[in-house]
């Protein structure tokens, strides 16, 4: 919900927060394929993780298969700061949704299930594309 989002005072960017989210659902990656998925070039994504590491929420780690190469992973922090955030869009959510009529309040709850099956079957690579 980009209006949710937006509607959120933040002292973070919205690339950093997105860096965040995709590091928590895809896992330890390199700042190359953070770049390519956040649509930022790699010097951007350095500065990105650079700031994300000096506040805690991001760190690097070596690379198991490649010792040459370093993966960027969410730390707890970062996870605190991800649940923290979709707790409140979460409430602004509902707040808005309660002051709706209750048949749209109602057409919204039967999307719900068409929407989670869309989730669970597109893959995640199309959202991610530029």
């Amino acid at each position: 919900m980009l209006w949710a989002r937006r509607s959120m005072q933040s002292e973070m960017s919205s690339t950093s927060i997105t860096t965040l989210d995709t590091l928590e659902y895809a896992g330890p990656l390199r700042i190359t394929d953070l770049a390519r998925r956040e649509g930022v070039s790699q010097p951007g994504m350095t500065t990105v993780v650079n700031r994300l590491e000096n506040e805690g929420l991001a760190q690097r780690i070596a690379d198991p298969t490649d010792g040459r190469v370093a993966l960027v992973r969410v730390t707890s922090a970062g996870r605190q700061v991800l649940r923290e955030r979709r707790t409140a869009r979460s409430m602004a959510l509902r707040t808005v949704i309660a002051k709706l009529p209750d048949g749209h309040q109602a057409a919204l709850g039967n999307a719900l299930d068409a929407l989670l099956a869309l989730a669970q079957t597109a893959p995640e690579q199309e959202w991610n594309t530029p």
